[in-house]
Parts: structure tokens; C-alpha cells; sequence
């Protein structure tokens, strides 16, 4: 390496202090860890937009993509194929023929019961390294930083 300023920036960094860097590997964990308690037959976003649903039965897409976080070309592609599982289903808006509304099906509900424990579960081991009074302060953390100061829902 022949840039004297590029080798002394490299050596300052740290990946152990690089936020960016830190969330890809627990986001890693936290995958590995869910899939093992709840399967890797549906994912984390399904989950939500589950427990999202069952919560609002209704829920228009776009509250759908506030309650979640996806994003609305995401959420519009999981839902068809949610529809195809007969995990959900679409209806028409009853207050507006253009919109639809989203309802878990029994399918969804079955699903829902049979995978909450092992959901519950893999939050407590994502989060089990840490001391409780520390959990708190993490999950406020995890919230600010995605622009919710208080619990979601």
C-alpha cells in the first residue's frame, strides 16, 4: 500500500466500533437464531405483517407499511405471496372500490399460534447476552435510531 494517509485511516478503524458493520453481524445472528426456533419456512417480515394483522384486522397496505417498517414495493410482493399461502387475504375497501384491505386468514391464525413461543423465544436469546437493565436501553436505542422514540405496537 503505497498511500501513507490511506494506511493511517486503516489503521484508526475498527470494525468493532463501526455501527454499520455491527448491525450486519447481529442482524446475521438474529436471522440464524430465528430461524432456528421458528423455521425457515417464513420469515421475520411475514411474522410481523402477521402479528401486524392479527393486531388491525384491515390494515390498509399503507398502514401496513407504517406498522412494519417494509417498504411498500416489499410488502406488496409479500402479500401476494402470503395470498398464495392463504396466510392472508385481500378485500376490497368497503369506503374506497381502489384500495384494498388486508385480513389474516385461519391459515395465517394457525401459522401465528403455532410459531409465537418459538418468535418469543429467539427475542429472548437475541437479546440474552445482555444484562436487563441493558436490554431496555438497547431496544430504545434500536427504536430512536429508526425514528420511533417510543414502543411500537
Amino acid at each position: 500500500m503505497d498511500d501513507p494517509e490511506l494506511r493511517r485511516r486503516l489503521a484508526e478503524f475498527n470494525l468493532l466500533d463501526a455501527p454499520g458493520h455491527l448491525l450486519r453481524r447481529n442482524h446475521q445472528r438474529s436471522y440464524e437464531i430465528f430461524a432456528r426456533h421458528v423455521g425457515d419456512d417464513v420469515t421475520r417480515q411475514q411474522i410481523a405483517l402477521l402479528i401486524a394483522l392479527s393486531k388491525n384486522p384491515g390494515s390498509s397496505q399503507r398502514e401496513l407499511v407504517e406498522a412494519t417498517g417494509i417498504d411498500k414495493s416489499t410488502l406488496k410482493e409479500m402479500l401476494g405471496r402470503m395470498v398464495a399461502r392463504d396466510w392472508v387475504k385481500r378485500e376490497r375497501d368497503p369506503n374506497d372500490n381502489r384500495a384494498w384491505t388486508m385480513q389474516i386468514t385461519p391459515g395465517g391464525e394457525a401459522l401465528l399460534a403455532d410459531r409465537i413461543e418459538g418468535v418469543v423465544a429467539a427475542q429472548r436469546e437475541i437479546l440474552a447476552p445482555l444484562e436487563p437493565a441493558d436490554r431496555t436501553a438497547f431496544l430504545r436505542c434500536l427504536r430512536v435510531l429508526i425514528g420511533h422514540d417510543e414502543p411500537m405496537g
